[in-house]
């Protein structure tokens, strides 16, 4: 049922940013040829300011939009999708609680992993280099220097658990935020904010108090551990996420009130 869930959400996220994926790429495109007239070997004039600005500024729209639509589609999905209109559907649907919320997660994180990867590629498109000058900068040296080392392929899922793990953290913690504030009846939007702030602040200090221990400063030395370090990192990053998804499904299961 699971996957049934993800599908639906799945779609509904290829609705709502199919557009605003293609038009972040197709401006990276028109500010490649509006900016850049050619550029031949080591050559490259550009246009006019008033012929550039324009494009310029709906591509950085694009972006910013691209990213406030991704906060905003992920507090909706939970929010109307589980506690509002929608809820009376949803609930009624023979899975458990944790299913509805493990859909809405994952479809959250996809949407903001992908959004990333629009916002890493766009420039990529936009700026006409040849290979020999894309090989000339220093991130790209780093990564070829990267990809020599034994342990590449379990540094590289390392790093995209861990971050996988902080999407997850800071999902977790909306998630959380939005269910306290509907257990309330009266101003909950406030109440929301500060359960936000509050659960931060809370997450805070238990990082800050658990990273002076000396074990976990090893744990989390990536230069004397590697690849397994960064493995020890996801790890804890995510017991707090799962601890905060568990107290979610809770209230979704006692404390769930849709009038």
């Amino acid at each position: 049922m699971l996957f049934k869930l993800l599908k639906y959400d799945f779609r509904a996220m290829w609705k709502q940013f199919a557009l605003i994926w293609g038009a972040a790429l197709a401006l990276a495109l028109v500010n490649r040829f509006s900016i850049f007239l050619n550029a031949d070997g080591h050559e490259t004039h550009f246009r006019s300011a008033s012929l550039s600005a324009v494009p310029v500024f709906a591509f950085t729209a694009a972006l910013i939009a691209m990213f406030v639509i991704s906060v905003i589609f992920v507090i909706q999905r939970f929010s109307k999708g589980l506690l509002g209109d929608e809820g009376y559907l949803m609930h009624t649907l023979p899975v458990r609680p944790w299913e509805l919320v493990a859909s809405k997660l994952i479809c959250g994180i996809v949407t903001w992993v992908l959004s990333g990867m629009v916002a890493l590629l766009s420039p990529v498109l936009m700026i006409p280099l040849n290979l020999p000058d894309l090989l000339q900068f220093p991130w790209v040296k780093l990564l070829l220097g990267i990809l020599k080392h034994p342990d590449t392929i379990l540094l590289m899922m390392g790093f995209c658990l861990l971050v996988i793990s902080s999407i997850a953290l800071f999902i977790s913690v909306m998630y959380l935020s939005i269910a306290i504030g509907h257990l309330v009846s009266r101003h909950r939007k406030l109440i929301c904010t500060a359960a936000f702030i509050g659960l931060y602040i809370v997450l805070l200090n238990f990082y800050a108090r658990i990273s002076s221990i000396a074990l976990v400063r090893w744990l989390m030395d990536l230069n004397t551990t590697g690849a397994g370090a960064m493995f020890k990192c996801s790890a804890f990053v995510l017991v707090p996420a799962l601890a905060l998804l568990a107290a979610v499904c809770w209230i979704l299961e006692n404390k769930l009130n849709l009038e």
